[in-house]
């Protein structure tokens, strides 16, 4: 038996796209809520960090007085952080005396000893301190009581401190938003796979339906699935009504002709109406035309209906009494080995039709015994019918198969066996085979006749 290899092109999953499809709105979703939140937590941590620098400067805001007598500036409290007395800490202040145009007027008149003798430079975004590093830098302008000019009071903290705060809200922020992202996706995953779940049911419905285990679908249970099942249950209903109309059609149609052709041919046979026997021969041929091409007309309505299905074992012990009896006189043993589970995808009558004319002809030709076995390999039915008869030649096979041929005319039968086999079994594309025994002699099957017929499986 040849097989043939197809190369199967992959086909989109729908359950990819809809995957695919939540897996890029989460990812472009999540993408801008880290942009948006991340921003908001910037701007709080600079807010925290310019706070801490306000309370300080307010705090030496407070402590600043001027003596009334000599107008010398006094200090009345240093800020309590000991970051302030550590040299080039990062964290800094200054007082300085201001001019008209509100700039410092010459160097501080106070500092933080982390400053040694340095200055801090105007708030900016490329402020820097003594030792280089970059600062961010608040400044306050005010008057200290007991009059004289104004005062400005500049704070500064290192913005590496603001930026490894970032960074840890960063972070936490990336690892929280990286875990909510893998919750979705996760619950995207059991929603598409639970919602369609349905179409998985239809599926298996659907198989179940064309191996025979089924006539039509069971009701839907989603309101979006039901008008697919209605329709393909109409479309079976179709189905069936338009096998049966044209069973119904070709019966008719049969009845039809055959009925005159009958009477025409009982009139050719009254005395001197058909001398020749010319007319008597072309209407046995006109009928076994009309028989044939009938024949391929409703094996071709019933092949390959949805839903068929029909116990092979059933049909032997339905077939077996009646050959057993037709061939008594002649001591005939059949014997059967059939797995009971095995069963045929097709039309009942046609498989009583084909079994029928083998078992016939193997029990007909058989010298003492004829047998029949099956085996089922996937969606293939394999029957073997086999006698211990004298065998055929390989060209007697190629003509048995030809409609009307018959080998041996002392035998009852009208040589039609086979070839009506080989056409039922051609509707339903299977195979006729006629596999050559172990022994050979010249060009003749010595050890009896076996012939295989390949036919769709109801799994």
């Amino acid at each position: 038996m040849a097989i043939v290899a197809r190369r199967l092109t992959p086909r989109p999953s729908l359950r990819l796209r809809l995957l695919g499809g939540a897996a890029l709105g989460l990812a472009a979703a999540l993408v801008a809520s880290w942009l948006a939140i991340g921003s908001v937590l910037r701007g709080a941590a600079e807010r925290a960090f310019d706070a801490r620098l306000d309370v300080t400067a307010l705090a030496l805001m407070g402590a600043v007085s001027r003596d009334a007598d000599t107008g010398e500036l006094e200090l009345d409290a240093r800020p309590i952080d000991p970051r302030f007395e550590a040299p080039l800490s990062g964290w800094y202040w200054a007082l300085f005396e201001t001019g008209e145009d509100g700039q410092p007027r010459g160097s501080a008149v106070q500092r933080s000893r982390s400053l040694w003798d340095a200055s801090i430079a105007a708030p900016g975004d490329h402020a820097t301190g003594p030792a280089g590093e970059a600062l961010r830098v608040d400044e306050r302008r005010f008057t200290a009581p007991g009059g004289g000019g104004a005062l400005l009071v500049r704070v500064a903290g290192p913005r590496v401190e603001l930026e490894a705060a970032e960074r840890a809200y960063n972070g936490t922020l990336t690892l929280c938003l990286a875990l909510l992202g893998a919750a979705l996706l996760a619950a995207s995953t059991v929603q598409v796979v639970v919602g369609l779940r349905p179409l998985g049911a239809l599926g298996r419905s659907l198989a179940a339906i064309r191996i025979g285990q089924a006539r039509r679908l069971p009701p839907a249970r989603h309101a979006e699935v039901e008008p697919l099942v209605r329709e393909l249950n109409t479309l079976l209903d179709h189905d069936e009504a338009l096998v049966e109309r044209s069973r119904r059609n070709v019966g008719n149609l049969a009845h039809a002709l055959q009925t005159p052709l009958a009477a025409l041919a009982n009139l050719m046979r009254e005395p001197g109406r058909d001398p020749d026997g010319h007319m008597a021969e072309a209407v046995g041929r006109m009928q076994a035309q009309i028989s044939h091409q009938l024949r391929r007309a409703r094996l071709s309505a019933a092949a390959g209906v949805l839903g068929a299905r029909v116990p092979l074992a059933e049909v032997l012990e339905e077939l077996a009494p009646v050959l057993r009896a037709a061939h008594r006189d002649r001591g005939i043993a059949l014997s059967m080995t059939v797995d009971p589970a095995l069963a045929f995808a097709g039309d009942r009558q046609d498989l009583e039709e084909m079994l029928g004319n083998l078992l016939d002809n193997a029990m007909k030709w058989a010298a003492t015994q004829a047998e029949v076995t099956a085996t089922g390999e996937g969606r293939r039915l394999f029957i073997t019918v086999s006698d211990d008869g004298p065998g055929m030649r390989k060209e007697d096979a190629v003509r048995a198969l030809a409609w009307g041929s018959r080998l041996d005319q002392a035998t009852p039968g009208h040589g039609l066996g086979l070839a009506i086999v080989a056409e039922a079994v051609e509707a339903y594309g299977g195979l006729l085979l006629f596999p050559e025994p172990n022994s050979v002699s010249g060009n003749l099957m010595e050890s009896g006749l076996e012939v295989v017929l390949e036919l769709p499986r109801s799994v």
